[in-house]
């Protein structure tokens, strides 16, 4: 403390240029001090805005994908209540969509395997194979099996198509139609003998 009494004295033994000099160091010393202080200040306020609109950013992603998430979870309802209600005959689909194109279709034999990871869900699936077939009326086949007719359940699974050597034309197509259903339902199709 005694020698902080002493400053005032020393001042005023000092002629007036040193004394102007030690106001504009003093004054320049606490502007810089106060600039450093400023942009202390504006950094930590700038690095603070910059992670609130980081946070604002990640909640409209999370708000988002909460959206997605409930349409998900609505369409996953949707298609498990089409499933468990799901009494397509395979059969008649496919005879009928085939009949309306103008095409014979051989005996048709039904598989049925359990979906893996679903314990009450089934697949139901039936191969058919055509030996003459051109591209405009398989156009039109698959889309009457996958049309609005099979409810959204019923689809072409597996699809191979070869062109035919003696007219290339025409096509050889195997294909497996299938259906999902649960276990549990009663009905459905039956194998054909």
């Amino acid at each position: 403390m005694a020698s902080f009494s002493g400053i005032p004295q020393a001042f005023a033994r000092l002629s007036e240029r040193e004394k102007r000099l030690v106001l504009v160091t003093g004054v320049v010393a606490v502007v810089f001090v106060c600039a450093i202080g400023i942009t202390a200040v504006n950094s930590a306020i700038a690095g603070r805005t910059k992670r609130v609109t980081m946070r604002k950013d990640e909640i409209a992603q999370l708000d988002v994908l909460r959206d997605r998430y409930h349409d998900a979870e609505e369409a996953e309802k949707k298609s498990a209540a089409q499933i468990k209600s799901n009494n397509q005959s395979l059969f008649t689909l496919v005879q009928k969509a085939s009949t309306e194109v103008g095409l014979p279709v051989p005996d048709l034999q039904e598989r049925r395997t359990p979906v893996k990871d679903a314990a009450d869900i089934q697949e139901v699936s039936v191969d058919v194979n055509l030996k003459e077939i051109s591209v405009d009326k398989l156009t039109t086949l698959l889309e009457k099996i996958e049309g609005k007719r099979s409810d959204g359940v019923v689809k072409v699974t597996k699809l191979k198509v070869k062109t035919r050597f003696d007219n290339p034309e025409l096509l050889e197509v195997n294909l497996t139609v299938s259906t999902w259903r649960s276990s549990s339902a009663s009905g459905g199709d039956g194998a054909k003998p």
